[in-house]
């Protein structure tokens, strides 16, 4: 059964390395239970009540079912007999609709930030880009540390830096280490106002935003987390199934948690007592993400992805992010993907009246019947949208990472809607499985799978990817403390990884990537974090 190797102190080496609601109104917040009214009260941003007595909660406890171990279920002779699969083919499926800025702009680009940083934890996303974005640089930023440093310190003061010179990154609102880095390196950070991408980041605050755009959102409502009040809670909701999720953003998906009955409802409200939680109607359907850029007089709207949430060969959590791919408008229920992109214009516009200016992902699900629900706003670059770069460049546009800085430099950006060819990309996030001091991952670059074993094969751009080969990006590096969960390695794959789908099985080549950087990680034990 293919799983991290969990090492010891004094093992030999290893050769890879070291160290429903109806469209356009949202519900009003259903009443709270009786009990609740006994607590504190504060008043929400939508004029219900939040009430309940305070107390702390555990962020980290998982949706309450076992925690599957990546790798199992599949016997060893199966991992290399899969990669004809149909289900991965590179031939594109259809064609889709995007926005964006057209590509010779990168000459007015280049003159307004021939100095231009991208600053994050691997190159996967500028890497993307490159190929239209030549003079790019890019530095690694540290994660881990920032947070080993404390809680964030006292807001970065603004300097004057020399004109042409920018700096980007992946999630400027998390702390302060993105703005030192910026002041120290003599840039201008490319992101938006504070405000803005806090409220845009709420999970509870965004929903005046989502009424303000007029768009759909699941039958919704706000508590404040007690267990003694799950029974009248799920009365509420009518006895049935509802998504329970922190306000807070960044948590890659170990946030939200389904609970399908009350006994599920009462841990997720004791293991989160005291915090405001939005409570929402499950919606079944297929996850999906759309990037846009809000810009001074519009929105570019980018590609539609499918969203690979909660997969049980990847994440114990039921809300994870656990990766991407391209999708056609004709994989989608009839008139998905045009609502798809309505809906990101909306979202977008709203934003734009906040002052935000820049990258920014939207979390939706399409039901059967074709309603698209706004779920969740990420005011900021998403993984997925280093498979969008590929997009936009194939398309003769500019990649997300430019339109970005156009956007946030220029108070207007000439944007062009094209229909293309849906490119066959998609990306997995391989986690940690044990606990301890990373010692050997993967390095970064392209690799070959054979007979079930990774073989490097130096570097290719992600469009360039041949059947059987993939990029790998490193999360972690060797000497890291790691624990289940977090994130190791990115897989880029030139094709589907799954079938499109709520939460489809992966596809067994995917399937064999997954297992095959497992075979090649090691963690020693160590001391828990």
């Amino acid at each position: 059964m293919p799983r991290t190797r969990r090492r010891r102190p004094g093992d030999a080496g290893d050769h890879l390395g070291r160290r429903s609601h109806q469209h356009v109104q949202l519900h009003r917040h259903r009443q709270l239970p009786p009990r609740a009214r006994r607590g504190h009260q504060d008043r929400d941003h939508h004029g219900g009540r939040v009430r309940g007595p305070c107390r702390a909660g555990d962020p980290g406890r998982a949706d309450p079912r076992p925690p599957p171990v990546p790798g199992a279920g599949r016997p060893a002779a199966d991992r290399a007999g899969h990669l004809r699969d149909p289900v991965t083919t590179r031939t594109p499926a259809g064609r889709v609709e995007i926005a964006g800025v057209a590509a010779e702009v990168a000459t007015l680009l280049r003159e307004l930030a021939p100095d231009l940083w991208w600053y994050d934890r691997s190159p996967f996303l500028s890497d993307s880009a490159r190929s239209a974005l030549p003079w790019l640089r890019y530095e690694r930023r540290d994660h881990r540390a920032e947070a080993a440093d404390g809680p964030p310190g006292p807001p970065v003061p603004a300097r004057s830096v020399p004109a042409g010179r920018v700096g980007i990154t992946f999630a400027p609102e998390d702390g302060t280490g993105a703005r030192s880095w910026a002041a120290g390196r003599g840039l201008r950070l490319l992101a938006p106002p504070r405000a803005a991408a806090e409220v845009a980041a709420d999970k509870i605050d965004s929903l005046r935003l989502f009424e303000r755009a007029g768009v759909t959102v699941p039958a919704t409502g706000v508590v404040l987390a007690d267990p003694g009040d799950a029974e009248s809670c799920w009365a509420a909701g009518g006895g049935r199934p509802v998504v329970v999720q922190r306000r807070a953003n960044n948590l890659t998906g170990k946030g939200t948690r389904l609970a399908t009955d009350v006994a599920q409802l009462r841990a997720v409200l004791g293991d989160w007592r005291g915090e405001p939680l939005r409570v929402s109607a499950f919606t079944p359907g297929i996850p999906l993400t759309v990037s846009g850029c809000a810009t001074g007089d519009g929105t570019a709207v980018s590609a539609v992805s499918h969203q690979l949430v909660g997969l049980s060969e990847l994440t114990p959590y039921w809300g994870a992010h656990c990766g991407n791919q391209l999708v056609a408008d004709d994989e989608l229920p009839a008139g998905v993907g045009r609502r798809c992109r309505q809906v990101c214009e909306q979202v977008g516009d709203q934003l734009r009246e906040l002052g935000f200016r820049g990258a920014f992902g939207l979390d939706l699900v399409a039901a059967v019947d074709g309603t698209v629900f706004a779920v969740e706003i990420n005011p900021r670059f998403q993984t997925v949208v280093s498979l969008v770069h590929a997009q936009e460049i194939a398309a003769g546009l500019l990649p997300m990472l430019g339109a970005h800085a156009l956007a946030s430099l220029l108070p207007s950006v000439p944007v062009r809607r094209v229909r293309t060819a849906c490119l066959a990309l998609s990306q997995l996030v391989v986690p940690v499985v044990h606990r301890g001091v990373l010692d050997a991952i993967p390095a970064s670059g392209c690799y070959r799978l054979e007979a079930g074993e990774l073989r490097p094969l130096g570097h290719k751009q992600l469009t360039d990817l041949r059947p059987g080969e993939a990029l790998l990006w490193q999360h972690a590096r060797p000497g890291d403390r790691v624990r289940p969960g977090e994130e190791l390695v990115l897989v880029q794959l030139p094709h589907r990884a799954a079938p499109v789908g709520e939460r489809p099985a992966l596809a067994p080549v995917a399937r064999a990537w997954v297992d095959a950087v497992h075979r090649a990680t090691t963690v020693m034990e160590g001391p828990p974090r």
